[in-house]
């Protein structure tokens, strides 16, 4: 009687599933559409035979019944557009007439996904980004068609890989093709390597420059030379441009020198630029690097370190590194008129804006592994702002303690503790500090712009109106002009920017 009785009641249970279970009914209905989260999908621009970024779109069946969907298209094919389809985890394939005809199945509720790439198959041979056009189409078994149109533009470029530089070369692309670059760009020790004004150099992810013979990039105010990634699309609100790590930077070898590099703006690297000392570590005598008019923001590492170098720094923004803006070990470096700020915003365990230290603890590759040694240092600084989130941002890491190193700062605007000891006061004169300030001018606040709300991070470092730093600089020692070209005022601001000249590569 029990046994007849659970027979009983497990045959009115799966009655009422069966009963339930309206979804295994698929309707011809021309009225039942799908509804497409996106009706026009946009890639970004990509180069020629360069892979796109993948984005993604989603088909819902609100309709109130089962949908067959009897084929997915694309309508030019794979081969002629570049696109490539993939619909819930079938490609639509070239081979079988750029469709899928399988019947997918699409019950009341349910939701499939598209994701779309892009290679170019070909060159468009002109000089500018041209567009390409596809379209998805969705055949339902109702005869109704439902179409995603795709568009992206492709972007013809010459590329090097692991490329040689053997002879003395000039890059000038500007108006012209642009120039990608995979994996190790070498200039060669008896070459120089001439990047003219308004050119742009794209990196990919392993891309790098090493010069071990010289670098001149000759950029101007009105067209400056452009070093960056070649991602040229978006994660979320941020531009892949503007994301550090995105290609590996630029090395000064050993043997180059008398590189000079003018109205240069390099960003996204894994490291901006490396200086790298003689293989002894003696003390240099030809100028490793003479930099103006520059800007490196936005990388992993250090955006300038130089070690054992004669460097020569004028009017440039070094922001936003994961490491130190400028890292100086040993060597004999000269700072003017020019904005050190430690902003980046990708991580809170950024460093300092300034690091020097004459202790060589094989930074390089040189001296023996573990044993660090004595690097002469000489150090000037002017008219220059030092500042950034924390609240000491120079740093000193001397070899000896007790020994006055030839380091001097002056006439700057300093983000660390006013100098009260003997000591300190003959590395740091005449400058001013946060605690001076009459208004909160400390970190960011000194600045008009700093975004950094972890959305688009965006910066205008020219001085805010009122800040401490205008009218604050050594007209005697300042620089002619500022960051962008521009002539200084009688009374010329600390740091690259003058108060008025607004950059608009930094403004918001």
């Amino acid at each position: 009687m029990k046994i007849q009785s659970v027979i009983a009641s497990l045959l009115v249970v799966i009655t009422t599933l069966l009963s339930c279970d309206d979804n295994d009914s698929f309707t011809t209905s021309s009225n039942n559409l799908l509804t497409l989260s996106k009706e026009a999908l946009s890639l970004d621009t990509v180069f020629s035979k360069v892979p796109s970024a993948s984005k993604m779109f989603k088909v819902y069946n609100y309709s109130g019944d089962g949908i067959r969907i009897q084929s997915v298209r694309q309508e030019k094919g794979a081969a002629k557009s570049g696109f490539r389809v993939n619909v819930n985890g079938m490609f639509i394939n070239p081979e079988e007439n750029d469709a899928i005809s399988t019947p997918i199945e699409l019950r009341d509720g349910d939701s499939l996904r598209v994701w779309v790439e892009m290679t170019s198959p070909r060159e468009n041979g002109k000089t500018e980004p041209q567009k390409v056009e596809e379209s998805i189409v969705f055949n339902l078994e109702s005869g109704r068609q439902q179409v995603v149109k795709l568009s992206a533009w492709t972007w013809d470029a010459d590329t090097l890989q692991n490329h040689y530089i053997a002879e003395d070369t000039v890059i000038d692309n500007e108006g012209k093709r642009p120039l990608v670059v995979y994996g190790k760009l070498t200039v060669a020790p008896e070459a120089t390597m001439t990047v003219k004004a308004g050119s742009i150099i794209y990196f990919h992810q392993d891309g790098e420059l090493d010069v071990k013979g010289r670098l001149v990039v000759s950029g101007d105010k009105d067209n400056l030379v452009t070093m960056r990634c070649d991602r040229l699309d978006s994660l979320l609100q941020l531009s892949y441009d503007e994301i550090p790590g995105k290609w590996q930077g630029v090395t000064l070898s050993e043997e180059s020198h008398d590189n000079a590099i003018s109205y240069l703006d390099l960003h996204g690297a894994d490291y901006g630029i490396k200086c790298l000392s003689a293989a002894d570590g003696s003390a240099p005598t030809a100028t490793k690097l003479s930099m103006d008019h520059s800007t490196v923001i936005n990388v992993l590492g250090d955006a300038l370190s130089a070690v054992a170098s004669k460097v020569v720094i004028d009017n440039c923004l070094l922001a936003n590194a994961s490491g130190y803006c400028l890292n100086v070990t040993g060597g004999d470096v000269d700072v003017n008129s020019s904005t050190l700020a430690s902003f980046y915003g990708y991580t809170a365990s950024r460093k300092y804006a300034l690091r020097m230290t004459d202790v060589n603890d094989n930074v390089n590759g040189n001296g023996n592994e573990g044993e660090a040694a004595q690097l002469p240092i000489k150090f000037r600084m002017r008219n220059t702002i030092v500042t950034g989130y924390a609240d000491d941002q120079v740093y000193w890491y001397p070899y000896d303690s007790q020994a006055d190193p030839d380091i001097l700062i002056q006439h700057s605007y300093l983000r660390t503790v006013k100098p009260e000891d003997e000591y300190s006061k003959k590395l740091l004169q005449d400058n001013l500090y946060d605690a001076d300030a009459a208004d909160d001018y400390q970190g960011r606040g000194l600045f008009t712009y700093v975004n950094d709300d972890g959305t688009s991070f965006e910066y205008d470092f020219t001085p805010r109106d009122g800040a401490p730093v205008i009218g604050a600089a050594d007209p005697a020692t300042s620089s002619a002009d500022d960051i962008n070209g521009t002539a200084r005022k009688s009374t010329p601001d600390m740091g690259c920017y003058e108060s008025g000249n607004v950059n608009d590569n930094d403004n918001p």
